[in-house]
């Protein structure tokens, strides 16, 4: 492998050179980067030069004033070939294989400068006779293809679409890759130039340019009538001198930009036949690209969703397991619709015997949502570890969400502390849909509750209402996701439906079922409404019952 090293002029004054090892270097003004450049124009983490394959890139890092390679300021990273010039603000550096300078001379032209043309009229494959193609070319293409498709380096494919362009094969004397914003007039260079000779790198026509910005296709211009039978291309100025041709092909195209190869020819070039081929060399590595990128989707999908399966287990270790205290049987049901979700249920005993029952809904859904609900489950078992009263634990919760969240997000809760002995609620109900206690006949009526509105968006003087779950009867705190939940038809279940369903989930004539039969018997309702709609919010809920005094 090739030694290279770093040399840096400041004007003509060569002022130092180093040896590019391993590691990234970065350059700027601030006095902890590994080379430090002292100019009023430099960022204090302007740019880094790092290794890339075989060779070495630099990487602008944000900088104010940015990075230029050989006249043109990069968008992002460019690769460097050995006598490239960078341009950090009054600084030069040029990579170079040790035991070499860097001769000084007169900056090169600007390879995404613009030049104006004398003829505005660009020919497109359309207007061009049908090409005849040889075969060793489409063979050389589809070697291109694999070969891009095997390499996971973005600049490196640009650089070998760069320098397929200006082989033996395709007689290119440049070829750029450059990018066109819409609200600017001037490309910008994506990489650095492949060049044939040292020459200057050419100036990109405006005639050019405005031919490819109205037809978006590959279009080809010459400077003299290409001497080709039948073969007539338009003759416009793109340079000084030589007569030369140009083809011009969209690589990408996006309301915002427009990506292109710009390639010159000798003027015998300027046929249908190689623009032609430049258009599939430059569809080919618009196909690596789009296949590339849905590599890296792909993967970064399976991370995401890797991700949301363990956030998965880890919120289904929060919600309870059913459980009995005194009289009273627990079940709780909770299914996310994204696999994470922002309901909360839960039932914790306190330290007097009593039993805090709560449910919750955060507003929205998703991780963002299932973060806020873990955060309100630590916060309600340290209040009900610590005895807090009701109305206490709910300005507790609302001052977390205001402190923290600010008004990002409201949640509603719907809150009781049941006392196993007597059957006494003490209840609160945050805008949250209204508790059920359903009769040992099958009869319906809302929980007594104080009601007010979701936590997080303002302070409130918070109150209690007193109820009393009597032997045989059912509690059940339900989600809005139980009465929004649609079938196929695109019908809600509704209050009514979700009232429904609880008062006949117990069998007047049966043995009495325990709360965790109840939970299943629920859901299987609910999975019988839904049918195959898909499933639009968390479903979550709470089943107490009351068997009778201790």
């Amino acid at each position: 492998m090739a030694k290279y090293c770093l040399q840096i002029h400041r004007a003509s004054k060569l002022l130092s050179t180093t040896r590019l090892a391993g590691p990234p270097m970065v350059l700027g003004r601030a006095a902890e980067c590994d080379l430090v450049l002292d100019g009023e124009g430099v960022s204090r983490r302007h740019a880094e030069v790092f290794m890339l394959g075989d060779g070495w890139a630099v990487r602008d890092l944000g900088s104010r004033n940015g990075v230029v390679v050989n006249g043109v300021k990069i968008a992002r990273e460019c690769l460097l070939q050995p006598g490239d010039r960078v341009q950090v603000d009054v600084f030069e550096l040029g990579l170079q294989r040790e035991g070499t300078r860097i001769p000084q001379a007169s900056p090169p032209q600007a390879a995404g400068s613009v030049a104006e043309s004398d003829y505005g009229v660009v020919r497109t494959m359309h207007q061009l006779p049908a090409p005849k193609l040889a075969a060793q070319h489409l063979s050389t293409l589809l070697a291109f293809s694999s070969a891009l498709l095997g390499t996971e380096a973005g600049p490196e494919r640009r650089r070998r679409l760069c320098e397929l362009m200006i082989g033996k094969e395709f007689h290119g004397t440049a070829a750029m890759l450059l990018r066109l914003r819409r609200d600017h007039p001037t490309p910008e260079l994506l990489c650095a130039p492949a060049l044939v000779d040292e020459d200057p790198a050419p100036r990109v026509s405006t005639s050019v340019l405005n031919a490819l910005v109205a037809s978006e296709t590959a279009v080809l211009a010459a400077s003299s009538r290409a001497p080709v039978a039948n073969t007539e291309v338009v003759k416009m100025t793109v340079g000084v001198g030589a007569r030369i041709a140009v083809v011009a092909c969209p690589v990408v195209i996006t309301p915002e930009h427009l990506d292109f190869l710009y390639v010159t020819l000798p003027g015998v070039y300027g046929t249908a036949e190689w623009l032609a081929l430049s258009a599939m060399a430059a569809s080919l590595f618009c196909q690596a690209e789009e296949v590339w990128a849905a590599r890296q989707a792909a993967e970064l999908q399976f991370a995401l969703e890797d991700e949301i399966r363990r956030a998965h287990e880890l919120q289904q270790r929060l919600v309870p397991r059913d459980f009995i205290a005194g009289r009273i049987d627990i079940g709780f049901g909770f299914v996310p619709c994204k696999g994470v979700g922002g309901d909360y249920v839960d039932a914790v005993s306190m330290a007097d015997g009593r039993i805090l029952l709560v449910a919750m809904d955060v507003a929205g859904k998703g991780m963002d949502a299932a973060l806020i609900a873990s955060g309100l489950h630590t916060t309600v078992h340290v209040c009900a570890t610590h005895g807090f009263a009701l109305k206490t634990m709910i300005a507790t919760l609302n001052h977390y969400l205001m402190e923290t969240w600010e008004t990002a997000t409201s949640v509603t809760v719907a809150a009781s502390i049941l006392d196993p002995r007597t059957g006494t609620l003490e209840s609160i109900n945050c805008s949250h849909p209204g508790p059920i206690i359903v009769g040992t006949l099958g009869q319906t009526r809302e929980l007594v509750t104080f009601e007010t509105v979701p936590l997080g968006l303002m302070e409130f003087d918070y109150e209690t209402r007193f109820d009393t779950l009597q032997a045989g009867e059912m509690l059940a705190y339900c989600s809005d996701g139980l009465t929004e939940l649609f079938d196929e038809a695109d019908v809600m279940l509704g209050e009514d439906g979700v009232t429904r369903c609880l008062s006949e989930l117990r069998d007047p004539a049966g043995p009495r079922a325990a709360s965790s039969e109840l939970v299943a018997r629920l859901h299987r309702r609910l999975a019988d409404h839904r049918g195959d709609a898909s499933p639009s919010d968390d479903v979550s809920f709470i089943i107490a019952q009351a068997d009778g005094p201790e």
